[in-house]
């Protein structure tokens, strides 16, 4: 048995940014042709929207994935305000 620890950069999935996802033909058409730098995962019973980062990883390379995925998500969704919500960062454990 394997044990890894990854770190998650991204947004929660709330209803606002569900709305404009489902909404945009660009988010639809990069998940049907898996073109899109963004991941989904699962944290804490919630979904999470972002990317994956080094487990090693200074705060200025954080702050630049962090612009990374408010500018890709940015790209699929233009109306949503994204300024009005947090970005988290947070550990996951995968067992193999």
């Amino acid at each position: 048995m394997s044990i890894q620890v990854r770190l998650f950069l991204g947004y929660l999935q709330n209803k606002e940014i569900q709305v404009h996802l489902n909404q945009s033909k660009r988010w639809k058409e990069a998940l049907l042709l898996g073109s899109t730098e963004l991941a989904e995962t699962q944290w804490k019973d919630n979904h999470y929207l972002g990317t994956f980062v080094p487990s090693f990883i200074t705060f200025a390379q954080i702050q630049e994935k962090e612009l990374f995925v408010k500018t890709q998500l940015q790209v699929y969704c233009p109306k949503l305000n994204l300024d009005k919500h947090r970005s988290l960062l947070f550990p996951q454990i995968f067992i193999a």
